[in-house]
This record gives C-alpha cells, sequence and structure tokens, in this order.
C-alpha cells in the first residue's frame, strides 16, 4: 500500500477540516478528498444557503496551499456509487479510507419516495462498493466509517460501545452481540444497515473498520482553520441538513425564536466539531486489527434534552447581549415522549481531556464568528416542514397555480402549450426565448377592441405597466436603498453605462482608469470598456478570484476604478459571485464602482443584491421576456455620482428617481406590459419550482448526451454542478461547431463558444445548453437524437475516407 489517505465526502461540514487536519498531521502523504457535490447543490435547490460563505473545493484546496506551504491535498469529483471508487482505490492502494460520503439529513430522507430511494442508493450501495473494492484491491487498508449514534434503540439500559453480552430469561450471552438498533426514519434505518454490512465484511473478509458512531455535532471552527476565510468549513442551519445545536445558535445570532419540536424531552448527543476532528484523525495510527469491527461512540455531552439544549443556548446568547426566546412547535417527527429518557453511556471520549472541550465556549465562540458572517434569515427559514407522521404534507415552497413540483407532469406540459407552445426547441441559454403568445395584439387594441389610434393612450397603458413591474420586482427581488429601472438589455446598456461612466471619470483626471473583470466575461458588457483607450482593462484569473485574501491583495495593488463581474459566468454556466466576495471587494477597494451582470441569473438563480452599486440583467434570457429589455438595479450612491444614463430630459415617469435612468420617450411601447406579464408568470409559477424544474430536466439530459458522445468516442467533460439548469460540455479535440449548425438547421438551438481557455491553461470548445423549466423530457429526446444521427453520420464519413486514403 502507498502513503495514501482517502477521505471520501471530504467536502462536507466535518469532512473539510478532517481533510485539513490529516494532511497537516501527515505533510509526507498523499490527502485525496472525494465528493460528487450533492449536498452543496442540494441545500441550494431547496433554497438554502450556508450561513458561512465557501469556496470551491478547488479553490479550498489553493487557500490550503497559500497558507500553509503544503501540497499534498488533492481533490476528485466523482459519486463514489460508481467504478470510478473502485478504479481510485485500485490505483492509489490506500492504507487509511474515510467514509463520509452519505447522505446524512434524517429530514431528507422522509421528505418523499424520490428522498427516501436516494438515501438508500446512495448510503447502501456506497458502502457496500467500498467493502468489496477494499477486500478485492487492498485488505489490509483501515476504513473508518462514519455512523450515527441515533442508531441505538434508546432505552433504560446503559448504551454498550457496539458490542454486549445481552442477559435475557436469566441467561446471559457469552458471546458480544451487537448492541439493539431501532430508527424512525429512513436515513438511521440505511445507517442501521450500514453497520450490518460493516459487521460482516470484518468477520468474512477479516477487514479493519473502526465504526464511529457520531453524536450531533456543532460548532464551526477548528485551529486548521487558522482564521483564515478560505479555510472555513460549511455551517448549515436549516431544518432539513442544519443540526439542531447549530440551528438553535444560528437562530440566536440572527434574532430568531429557537424552535423547539414537541415538548423537548426527547434526549441528544452531541460533541464539538474540533473534537470530532481531533478524534477522528487519531485512527491513521490507531488502527483496528484485522477482522475486528471496533465501534467508538463519539459523544462527549451526554445530559442535555433538547428543550435543555435550547434554554441552555438561549442563556449563553443572552450573557453575550442576545435576547431570545424558546418556542415549541408541533410533534413533527412521532418521537414525543413524556419525560428525558434515562441511560448511560459508555465512552472512553467522556473522560478524556483531549477530546472534550467546553460547552460553552464553542457555543460563544460560534457565536462571535457567525456574528460576522451574519445574513438576515426570516423565522421562516427556521420553519419545519417535514412531518414523520402518517400522510406528510409536502413541503410547499410557492403556493402557486403552477408550482406543483417536477412530478406534475401534466401540468407542466400545461403551462408549455399556453404560453411557449413552438415547434422550435430553444435551449440558447443567451438568448431562451419569450413568450409565444405575445401581448402586442391585446395591447395595440382598445376596450372595443378597435385598434388604438391614440398614441397617448400607448403611454397611459405603459405608466399602468411600469407601476405592476414595480410591484412585481419589490416582491421578488426586495432592493432598499436602489433605484429600480427598466432599461434596454444588458449589452446595451453596457454602452451607455460604459459612456456615461467616463464622463463622470474624467472629471477627476485624464484616465486611463482601471477597470478590473475576469475572463469570463460577455463581449456585450466588457467589449466598451475594452474599446474605449481611456479605459485599460486588467482581467484577474481564476485562482485569484477563487482566494479572498489573494482577492484583496491585487485589487488593493491595482486600485480599480471599476470592477465589472459576471453573477454566474455566460461560458461555464457556474455561479461566481454572491454578497460574500462582491463585499470582499467593495472592502478591498472601496472607491471603485462595483457593476454586476446577472443577465445569465436573473429568473433562474437568487440575485445577490445589496453590495453591488449596479445591477443589470436581460429580460429575454431566463425570465422569458421581451427581447432588449432590462432590468437595472442602481443604489443610491452610484445613481448620485453618475447623474444619469439618458440625457434629453425626455422623463416617462413621474417619479424623480427615475430620471435619467428609465428609457425616454420614442420607445417600442409595448415593453413595459410584455414584461409586466412575464413577471406576472415567474411570480406565479414560483422561482423556487422554476428552478427545480430546470434542474431536474438537466439531471435526466446529462447522463444521456454524455453516453452519446462516450459512444461516439469524443472526450468531453461538464463545467458545472450537477443537477444544475443548464449543462456546460467542454471538448479538447472536439470541434462541435458542425454540430451546433446540425442542429439549428433542425430548429434545434443552442450555444457554441470556441476556443475559451479555462482556469487550468487549457483551450477548449463549449457547447451550452439551458433547460427552460416548461420544456419536457419528451421533447429534450429529440435533442439526443439528432445529436446521436449526426455524430453516427460523422464516425461513417471519417471512416469512408480512411479507407480511401488507404486505397
Amino acid at each position: 500500500m502507498n502513503k495514501t489517505i482517502i477521505i471520501l465526502g471530504g467536502d462536507g461540514y466535518l469532512g473539510w477540516p478532517l481533510s485539513m487536519k490529516l494532511a497537516l498531521q501527515h505533510p509526507d502523504q498523499k490527502i485525496i478528498i472525494v465528493d460528487n457535490q450533492w449536498r452543496r447543490e442540494t441545500v441550494g435547490q431547496m433554497g438554502f444557503q450556508p450561513l458561512v460563505p465557501i469556496l470551491q473545493p478547488d479553490g479550498r484546496i489553493a487557500a490550503f496551499h497559500e497558507h500553509y506551504g503544503l501540497s499534498n491535498l488533492h481533490y476528485q469529483l466523482f459519486d463514489i456509487c460508481s467504478d470510478k471508487l473502485e478504479r481510485l482505490i485500485m490505483m492509489e492502494r490506500p492504507h487509511t479510507i474515510y467514509h463520509l460520503a452519505q447522505q446524512c439529513s434524517a429530514p431528507y430522507s422522509m421528505m418523499g419516495v424520490d428522498h427516501a430511494l436516494y438515501t438508500l442508493r446512495n448510503n447502501e450501495e456506497g458502502n457496500m462498493r467500498l467493502l468489496w473494492a477494499v477486500h478485492t484491491h487492498v485488505p489490509f487498508a483501515h476504513i473508518i466509517k462514519l455512523g450515527s449514534f441515533g442508531e441505538y434503540a434508546k432505552g433504560s439500559i446503559p448504551i454498550a460501545e457496539g458490542y454486549f453480552k445481552p442477559t435475557y430469561r436469566g441467561i446471559t450471552e457469552s458471546q458480544n452481540m451487537p448492541y439493539p438498533r431501532a430508527a424512525n426514519d429512513i436515513y438511521h434505518v440505511s445507517k442501521i444497515n450500514d453497520s450490518n454490512y460493516v459487521g460482516m465484511a470484518s468477520r468474512m473478509w477479516d477487514l479493519r473498520i473502526t465504526e464511529v458512531m457520531q453524536s450531533t455535532v456543532f460548532g464551526i471552527f477548528t485551529e486548521e482553520m487558522s482564521f483564515n476565510l478560505g479555510l472555513y468549513t460549511r455551517f448549515d442551519c436549516d431544518t432539513v441538513f442544519g443540526t439542531v445545536a447549530n440551528r438553535f445558535v444560528a437562530q440566536a445570532v440572527t434574532g430568531n425564536p429557537l424552535t423547539i419540536y414537541g415538548n423537548g424531552c426527547q434526549r441528544t448527543g452531541l460533541m464539538a466539531l474540533p473534537d470530532a476532528v481531533n478524534s477522528l484523525s487519531r485512527f491513521v495510527t490507531e488502527q483496528a486489527g484485522p477482522g475486528e469491527h471496533r465501534v467508538i461512540n463519539h459523544i462527549t455531552e451526554v445530559e442535555y434534552s433538547i428543550k435543555e439544549l435550547a434554554y441552555a443556548i438561549s442563556e449563553i446568547a443572552l450573557d453575550a447581549g442576545m435576547i431570545t426566546e424558546c418556542v415549541h412547535f408541533d410533534d413533527i417527527r412521532k418521537e414525543d415522549v413524556e419525560t428525558k429518557a434515562v441511560y448511560q453511556v459508555e465512552s472512553s471520549l467522556l473522560t478524556d481531556a483531549a477530546f472534550h472541550s467546553d460547552f460553552r465556549e464553542v457555543i460563544c465562540e460560534t457565536m462571535r464568528l457567525l456574528q460576522v458572517f451574519q445574513k438576515p434569515l426570516s423565522k421562516d427559514y427556521f420553519a419545519p416542514s417535514i412531518s414523520w407522521k402518517p400522510r406528510p404534507q409536502p413541503r410547499q415552497l410557492i403556493s402557486r397555480e403552477y408550482a406543483t413540483g417536477i412530478a406534475d407532469v401534466e401540468k407542466w406540459e400545461e403551462l408549455r402549450r399556453e404560453f411557449f407552445d413552438s415547434p422550435q426547441l430553444n435551449l440558447n441559454p443567451g438568448c431562451l426565448g419569450t413568450l409565444a403568445v405575445s401581448t402586442r395584439e391585446v395591447f395595440n387594441k382598445d376596450k372595443s377592441g378597435r385598434l388604438r389610434g391614440n398614441p397617448l393612450a400607448l403611454y397611459a397603458s405603459s405608466r399602468v405597466a411600469y407601476s405592476g413591474i414595480k410591484k412585481e420586482c419589490a416582491v421578488l427581488w426586495p432592493s432598499p436603498g436602489y433605484r429600480l429601472a427598466v432599461t434596454q438589455s444588458t449589452s446595451q446598456l453596457m454602452n451607455l453605462l460604459a459612456l456615461s461612466m467616463l464622463r463622470k471619470l474624467l472629471e477627476k483626471g485624464t484616465g486611463p482608469f482601471c477597470v478590473i473583470t475576469t475572463r469570463h466575461e460577455h463581449a456585450g458588457a466588457i467589449g466598451p470598456f475594452e474599446r474605449l483607450p481611456e479605459y485599460n482593462v486588467f482581467y484577474l484569473d481564476d485562482e485569484i478570484l477563487a482566494t479572498p485574501h489573494r482577492l484583496a491583495e491585487q485589487l488593493v495593488l491595482l486600485q480599480p476604478d471599476i470592477v465589472l463581474l459576471s453573477h454566474v459566468y455566460y461560458d461555464l454556466g457556474v455561479v461566481a459571485q454572491d454578497n460574500h466576495s462582491l463585499r470582499v471587494i467593495k472592502e478591498a477597494v472601496p472607491q471603485a464602482w462595483l457593476i454586476l451582470d446577472v443577465a445569465q441569473s436573473i429568473g433562474i438563480e437568487e440575485i445577490p443584491i445589496g453590495v453591488a452599486d449596479l445591477i443589470t440583467g436581460s429580460t429575454h434570457k431566463w425570465l422569458f421576456g421581451p427581447y432588449g429589455g432590462g432590468l437595472t438595479w442602481i443604489n443610491n450612491a452610484f445613481a448620485q455620482w453618475l447623474g444619469a444614463l439618458f440625457w434629453n430630459g425626455m422623463q416617462f415617469f413621474s417619479e424623480e428617481d427615475t430620471y435619467g435612468f428609465s428609457l425616454p420617450g420614442g420607445q417600442d411601447f409595448h415593453l413595459y406590459d410584455s414584461l409586466y406579464q412575464c413577471l406576472k408568470l415567474y411570480r406565479n409559477t414560483g422561482p423556487e419550482a422554476i428552478l427545480t424544474r430546470s434542474s431536474e430536466l438537466g439531471k435526466f439530459l446529462r447522463p444521456a448526451l454524455s453516453a452519446i458522445f462516450i459512444d461516439a468516442g469524443i472526450d468531453h467533460f461538464f463545467t458545472n454542478s450537477n443537477p444544475s439548469p443548464s449543462l456546460v460540455v467542454a471538448f479538447l479535440d472536439y470541434d462541435p461547431y458542425p454540430l451546433y449548425c446540425y442542429l439549428n438547421d433542425a430548429n434545434i438551438h443552442i450555444k457554441c463558444i470556441k476556443h475559451r481557455k479555462l482556469s487550468n491553461g487549457k483551450t477548449t470548445n463549449l457547447l451550452r445548453i439551458g433547460l427552460p423549466y416548461y420544456e419536457s423530457k419528451e421533447r429534450l429526446n429529440r435533442l439526443l437524437s439528432e445529436i446521436e444521427a449526426f455524430l453516427i453520420c460523422s464516425v461513417r464519413n471519417l471512416s469512408t475516407s480512411d479507407s480511401l486514403s488507404i486505397q
């Protein structure tokens, strides 16, 4: 075996700090993190977010290397429920494998049948694949498997550390037997099954396995993070993925009541994050013996009931100046008990000071750090929504006509026929399309159905529609401190903006004026700044953008006048900025004006409003609104500095804050009513339902598309996560442009981007495919069939050409 340690699930709350700990403890060893990014993607899709901003895995590793000067951390993106796990173990021959790559949310496992099946498949199949791979290729390797303290049946007898000799009807068993297990949710049942598989593998195959029965982990900081923003772990505090202690702390910090399910007499075990990490790391050297299934009860706080925990955290918060209250919700988990269960727990950690941090100190430390990253979270964020009881009600994200979830295929098809009934398949995320049923004909007619002959009536109708637009936007994208303007599309607006800003900048000097951007910006946005000689454009590398302290250092060095960034990169389809990263920029160069292009995200991703000085996006992409239109938010300070975008003084609306920033007269007034109609449809359908539907379509298309390229012998990879509302396929040695043209002739429209340089320096060609929520799997199968037909024909032509040249 090699000097290699593998951490499956190493990108998670517990996995990332453990990975850093092992890399520092064993600098001469190769530490491989394996993760499929499911946790990141699923939390976001459910409308939640980690309270502390975290980098992508590559950015984390770069920050670790920068901070510690070590390069022994590595990352591989794949699902362990695939043959890739066995290939990795066969090639790397690790001596130690940590298995943390499991769906770990009990509430998630009880949401519905799809969630339950995913939990079973991921947890039990992944565990079984690991056991077989180790048995086949590295039988002397040590597996450290993360179990759950929640597997144990809680009664009145002490909980043994895995195995004990029970007594029944006066007879005591002479052989050790597993301590009884019982569970009331599918996640913990899957963990019980995993424990049985692990025990079997130890007995029958002589594998070395340490199973850690992990109690509820709480806290946010370990010493390896060293107060470096790039090294923090995720901190979930929602009702699906957040642990109960972390949820209570987050509720206290954000000024929300601490929510207790039922009477709160349920007993829970706890362990601080640094203690869990320190204890887990020791098993590299403290190995189980061959054929040993060693069980460790990973628990340090054993006395708390849920109610006692809530009141303890509330008291700590009060001492820190935070006034909180504890409230009780209905018992949604069928776990109410009249009194706190009385049992003892066997655990060597209870008396080991090396792995037992002071509870109060960890809670105080977590509160202090969360206050630094505090985000406004309403009490609805913490409202329980998943019931353990019979006939559970599904989580209702948006109470709208079409927000019925992806399972209701007929509803989505009905929506498509009503609003988007086109024979064309428009999957081009650069210009996805507009409403198939135009309001133009209705807009042009008066109440009697006759064509309008009075242009002033168009003005009046437009003002009414504009009032509706403002109301819709206030609900969809609250933006205190900003002026909302209906403008032209992003490309058109940027031309005006570059010239207007230049006019103001020239008041302080002759230039050139520094503009900071990335290599992923669309020419329509950055082009005007590139082509005006008074601007000097600098392009930041992806590695610098992913490392906050390096980004801040570079910005301070360059002292830009303007920073222009995209929320979602148009070429790679990845979310690149959030309010935390934008805040890093503003704090580093507060004098620079920060412009955020949301053309590729508005209507499909949550827009980060509150930090950027100007935010603008086109309406004809994911909003499916009128061509040539845009929505722009300008904060008051920037608006006062700039003065105006339009200078002819023809004010179309009466509100003074629109003067100079809304389109003047002499325009297409149909824009307003069309935009109003599309925003109503968007809100009624439901933003979360739209993202879920589009992501599910992407999840369906991705493997089928990949299989076609594999069969054709075309090397490719996807640049963005799965599931996602768009797919970006990258090719290093294949030119997809002929395929793009072929599809265009077949009335199937996608986007082709050639010669794009990736962060690793390689040049690639890209195909980007957007998945509008109103599309269907049946229509997407048409895309797959056409691609397959084209590639088969191409292979035949190539074969014929080769045979002719040989002759």
